[in-house]
């Protein structure tokens, strides 16, 4: 555990395994390990205050994976309670499973496991709630993104279907998705109008190039605690942007590729960022890009590597508060 903290070090750790409909929790006292399960609504919350305080863990050191929507109920109860609450990576928790060798997978066990892990980190960094503007930010940019993916598949239809019928039906329903996907465009411009802190956000982000109105609400809906992390490389992480290699010896020796972990839409938008940040020839970016082909590196893999540096210059710049210049990984945090 992070022995910059010392107070975290003397809590109770709660390991939480989330669900759809429920949790396993476990919690290490200095008697021992307790486990319990509790549905995952108000009422299993309440039942597992109840449990705490049974167990006279007034405040205690919880972990849990950010795996999708299943746990942000959780988080916020834990946290206004007055518990330290971290949002753990699960690839580091499982890496961390296979490396205590690790061999049977329930919902108990990796309750038990997270607790191992936390146990074991150098570095937590407690999750803070991102404040109202963020909140609903990333709630109008995750529903515009699934407007976008049913236009997708309502056009695809579109274009197999013979039935006049059914055409008329999906081209309604085209018509609908698009008007809709505008009203959340014009909720976000005017949230971001309407707030401060959102517009400098953005003004910041949007003066690196290939950095969009469309990319930089992404980037901050996505990474709504971004000022939280310590290091670019952490954000980089985060993102699923940093390489994971596979070589030992001279057998193995499979090619690099993105860890994958964290937003795929964050992803998506970073990879149209650096589409268009390598357009012009004036800017590092292009250069970065040239540099790796000129090296024998694939387009994509060049791509890669352009949004790796886009995400940790928006992080820099969010950072430091200042906008974008050329030189600025001279001033970037690593």
């Amino acid at each position: 555990m992070n022995s910059d903290s010392p107070a975290l070090a003397s809590l109770p750790i709660l390991g939480i395994d989330v669900s759809k409909l429920s949790f396993d929790a476990c919690l290490l006292l200095p008697a021992g390990r307790k486990s319990s399960k509790f549905t995952n609504d108000s009422s299993g919350f309440a039942r597992l205050a109840a449990w705490l305080k049974q167990h006279h863990a007034t405040q205690v050191l919880a972990g849990l994976e950010a795996t999708g929507p299943y746990g942000a109920a959780l988080l916020w109860h834990l946290h206004s309670e007055g518990h330290v609450v971290c949002q753990l990576n699960p690839r580091r928790v499982k890496d961390y499973g296979r490396s205590q060798g690790r061999r049977v997978k329930t919902d108990s066990t990796d309750a038990s496991l997270i607790i191992s892990y936390l146990k074991g980190s150098e570095r937590l960094t407690p999750w803070q709630p991102p404040s109202q503007g963020l909140r609903e930010l990333q709630a109008l940019v995750r529903r515009r993104h699934q407007l976008i993916k049913a236009l997708g598949a309502e056009r695809s239809r579109l274009a197999v279907c013979s039935c006049p019928t059914i055409r008329d039906s999906i081209q309604d329903l085209i018509k609908l998705l698009r008007s809709q996907i505008s009203a959340m465009d014009r909720a976000v411009e005017l949230l971001v109008l309407n707030d401060a802190a959102l517009q400098k956000s953005v003004r910041l982000l949007r003066s690196i190039d290939g950095i969009g109105p469309l990319s930089s609400v992404t980037i901050l809906a996505e990474i709504p605690a971004l000022s939280s992390f310590d290091r670019a490389r952490d954000v980089a992480a985060f993102a699923g942007l940093t390489p994971a290699l596979a070589q030992s010896g001279t057998s193995v020796k499979r090619r690099g590729h993105m860890t994958k972990e964290g937003s795929a839409l964050l992803r998506q938008m970073l990879y149209m960022a650096a589409l268009q940040a390598v357009k012009s020839k004036h800017n590092a970016f292009h250069k970065t890009y040239q540099e790796f082909l000129q090296r024998g590196k694939a387009k994509m893999c060049a791509l890669g590597a352009i949004m790796h540096k886009l995400i940790r210059v928006a992080f820099g710049v969010l950072k430091h508060q200042i906008p974008f210049v050329e030189n600025f990984a001279a001033l970037s945090p690593a």
